[in-house]
């Protein structure tokens, strides 16, 4: 009976899965999967769909939403949709990523369906009414080709970056032109002298007091390493996209200006306590005053409107050096964006397409629009349109809704006219397999110049350290694009044997078990019906271990050693995987963060257990401590990281508050004075910068697990409960005082405790993740927190690099086992088990 109900869910489950893959939906029209959510594509865009299922009854629309942290660098659940042969047939993507995708074969080359359009059709779409680096950004050929790029994505819509100046701010520092109006700077020299002249510190005069109004930082905004490189004519790639070339004497310059910036405002640190202080929407520093001037995306322009919509503000250009203006040179703005793209193996790949053209046309945008401004106005907020990319729409949108409205101010119509004559002049990243991966270590280098992270080895090599700096980023970008250039591994992966290997090893367990079902049923009395009964029991765990556990632990070995990004065949590239971490400095210093962290292990141990002592008492309440002190470890990690970050934040946290009061104390100030009569300077204490700074991320984190060390404060409690109380009498009679008493009986007795505490704390630590993950994004600062996992993640579902990240978890393995069998080892010479 048991058999036939399994049969029967297993038939259930095979037909519910056909009917949820068929292309029909219910009513039989077409389903086209659409991934894109109204957050993204304004509130209309239900509207537009269903005018779309009007003028083509056809098809239905189904409309989700990628639910991920970072749709870019973190597109897992495309990936899979993608690699399962199950993908939506539309997605709104990030144009940055559509170059890494297409090379992978992800996308599909849109061209031919663009060429096939009939040139009466009101919804064609017409790419040279595009604005070209739009459609350059979503478009794609392999390094060093000289083809005809691929088009993999239709442009929606689109950015824009320039320089945001507070206008009662320049006025009061007296930058003013002969007719008293505020003067943004024209140059770089100019802007570095803004900077200085308008930040302002706690104690005047006093950098490491902390920052109370930011005149300018380079990178507070939206701007990057990117803007200010090609500010100097400088490139991250080669026009072939064969070279990185972030060594560049123009990017160079970039990173050295950017640097002697936040070196001039007390360091980078500093500036990002400021920053981190500050909050958004009504609160954003730049309409408080706290900014006064930012190079920023248009999107600020919609921030003022929204909550000080009468703020003296001007727009302007940003600045370039002095040299690039004297050769003529056209201001530099860059844009990002997204697109409508089709996934390669999308079913509905005409109606797919057919809803592209619905939603890029007039008809469209003027519903999207619309509904956009209806709302602001409803909510009586000033409405201003998006920058689309089609250069036909864009003015007859800014005519009608900004240059025509004779209700808008002044402020924002010169905003959009120098808008307009920017596009022209706007840049897009490299459109390249390894964009994301270029993209993080330009973040990186630009992260480890302004922290000064290799000033010492550059001291040491007679280097220059921003060079350096940019280098060492650049040779990983550099192997990685390499290695896609390069012909792939000529034996692709046959996983036949492999399965058939597999399937072997789950079965032979079972076969060996009937026989010896077979040989001792008599002598022990077996039934076949108790054996049956035990199976079926058992079954839900035996498929789970065999379909998600056994199965990818095999998985993971083949991959260790082949070549493998999900959506393309596993390739074998024997023990290069292995040879390539050994190499790899980010794998030592992944490493070294991560044992840097087993520090809280003891810690950790010390704090639970002098609770667990104090907390084994029989007296009144007790109960209620207990719960007080494990309450810290049943909170959700996400909620603890949240306020651990508020905690730790180094203006506004709530410890530094407590150290800058106490650092003001007569006591602390005589503290001062009597270090500095030993120092060359006079002595001040200053406040951490915890995750802000590389010196103190890894101890913000250890601090933050202390904090839940009530969670081993149960397993403590049990074996300190376990010890015969004999034992502590005995002592006493012997006597032995409480300290000789922990000493020689309490710690003896717990010592099988300790062990246990030992492995499960190093197992944790080698696994630590989360908590960076969420706290300090990327390994931030200057990667003090890319531990071993997060790095190992990185490697998995951001660069899509499978067969090397199943190298790192196999050596994450071996690692693990062997401190494991060490620790076990040792324990024989100092754990002591009761005797029965």
């Amino acid at each position: 009976m048991a058999i036939c109900l399994a049969v029967a869910l297993v038939i259930a489950l095979s037909i519910w899965t056909i009917a949820q893959k068929s292309e029909q939906t219910e009513d039989g029209r077409q389903a086209i999967v659409f991934w894109g959510s109204t957050t993204q594509l304004g509130e209309e865009i239900q509207t537009v769909i269903h005018r779309f299922e009007e003028k083509n009854p056809e098809y239905r629309v189904i409309m989700s939403s990628a639910a991920a942290r970072d749709l870019t660098g973190d597109a897992q659940r495309l990936m899979c949709a993608v690699a399962g042969k199950v993908p939506p047939d539309v997605v709104y993507f990030d144009r940055f990523a559509i170059g890494e995708w297409a090379a992978r074969g992800a996308l599909l080359d849109l061209r031919p369906m663009i060429d096939r359009q009939n040139s009466r059709d009101p919804s064609r779409i017409n790419l040279d009414d595009y604005y070209e680096f739009a459609v350059g950004e979503a478009s794609y050929r392999p390094p060093g080709s000289s083809e005809t790029p691929g088009v993999y994505g239709v442009p929606v819509s689109t950015d824009i970056r320039f320089m945001f100046c507070n206008g009662d701010v320049l006025r009061q520092a007296g930058y003013v032109d002969e007719k008293g109006e505020p003067k943004p700077p024209k140059n770089w020299d100019e802007l570095r002298d803004y900077a200085n002249k308008l930040t302002l510190y706690r104690v005047p005069g006093n950098k490491a007091s902390g920052i109370s109004r930011l005149g300018f930082a380079p990178n507070s905004g939206n701007s990057w390493l990117y803007m200010y490189a090609w500010q100097a004519g400088g490139e991250m790639m080669n026009p072939e996209r064969t070279q990185v070339t972030m060594t560049s004497p123009p990017v160079v310059r970039a990173l050295r200006y950017m640097t002697d910036v936040y070196d001039d405002l007390g360091g980078v640190g500093q500036v990002k306590s400021f920053e981190e202080a500050q909050q958004g929407g009504s609160l954003d520093p730049f309409l408080l005053g706290r900014l006064a001037i930012k190079i920023d995306g248009n999107w600020s322009m919609t921030n003022i409107a929204d909550w000080k919509s009468d703020m003296d503000f001007l727009v302007a250009p940003a600045p370039l050096p002095q040299d690039q203006i004297d050769k003529g040179k056209d201001p530099v703005a860059w844009s990002g964006g997204y697109a409508l793209v089709i996934p390669s193996t999308a079913r509905q790949k005409e109606g797919a397409f057919k809803l592209i053209q619905f939603l890029r046309s007039w008809e469209s945008i003027q519903m999207l629009e619309q509904g956009n401004r209806e709302q602001r106005e409803a909510e009586g907020k000033i409405y201003l349109p998006r920058i689309e990319v089609n250069q036909v729409f864009a003015k007859r949108l800014f005519q009608s809704a900004v240059f025509d409205n004779a209700r808008l101010p002044q402020t924002y119509k010169r905003a959009y006219a120098m808008i307009l004559d920017l596009l022209p002049h706007t840049r897009i990243r490299p459109v390249t397999p390894v964009g994301q991966l270029l993209w993080t270590k330009h973040v990186n280098a630009f992260d480890a110049a302004v922290r000064h992270g290799y000033a010492e080895e550059a001291k040491n090599s007679g280097r220059d350290e921003i060079e350096l700096a940019l280098q060492k980023n650049q040779e990983i970008v550099q192997a990685e694009l390499d290695s896609i250039t390069q012909p792939p591994p000529p034996h692709m992966v046959n996983w036949t044997p492999y399965l058939w290997l597999y399937a072997l090893l789950v079965i032979a367990p079972f076969v060996a078990m009937w026989r010896t079902y077979k040989k001792r049923r008599r002598e022990y009395g077996y039934r076949a019906r108790e054996v049956g009964a035990a199976l079926l029991f058992a079954s839900p765990w035996i498929v789970g271990f065999t379909v998600l556990v056994g199965g990818p632990i095999l998985f993971s070995i083949v991959l260790s050693f082949s070549r493998y990004d999900v959506l393309n065949p596993a390739r074998y590239v024997g023990m290069s995987n292995f040879t390539g971490v050994i190499t790899d400095p980010t794998f030592y210093k992944s490493l070294l963060n991560t044992l840097y962290m087993a520090l809280a292990i003891p810690l950790g141990m010390i704090i639970s257990l002098a609770i667990a002592l104090l907390l084994n008492r029989a007296v009144g309440g007790i109960g209620f401590y207990r719960a007080g002190y494990y309450m810290p470890a049943i909170v959700p990690l996400v909620a603890a990281s949240l306020m651990w970050i508020w905690i730790l934040n180094p203006n506004y946290g709530l410890i530094n508050s407590a150290l800058g009061w106490l650092y003001d104390t007569w006591l602390f100030h005589g503290l001062e004075g009597f270090i500095s009569n030993f120092t060359a300077e006079p002595f001040k204490f200053s406040l951490p910068l915890w995750l802000q700074h590389e010196s103190s991320s890894k101890p913000s984190l250890i601090l933050m697990k202390l904090w839940g060390a009530g969670g081993g404060m149960i397993i403590w409690l049990a074996g300190l409960q376990s010890i015969p109380g004999e034992l502590y009498e005995a002592a006493r009679v012997d006597g032995a005082g409480p300290w000789h008493r922990f000493r020689h009986v309490t710690i003896p007795m717990l010592s099988p405790y300790i062990l246990f505490n030992l492995i499960i704390g190093l197992i944790g630590t080698m696994q630590i993740f989360s908590e960076a993950y969420i706290m300090t994004p990327n390994g931030e600062p200057f990667g003090s927190t890319l531990f071993y996992a997060y790095y190992l993640f990185q490697q998995a579902f951001q660069f899509f690099r499978m067969g090397y990240a199943s190298s790192l978890a196999w050596i994450l393995f071996i690692v693990v086992l062997l401190l494991t069998l060490l620790q076990l080892w040792l324990s024989k010479k100092w754990v002591h088990y009761e005797q029965a």
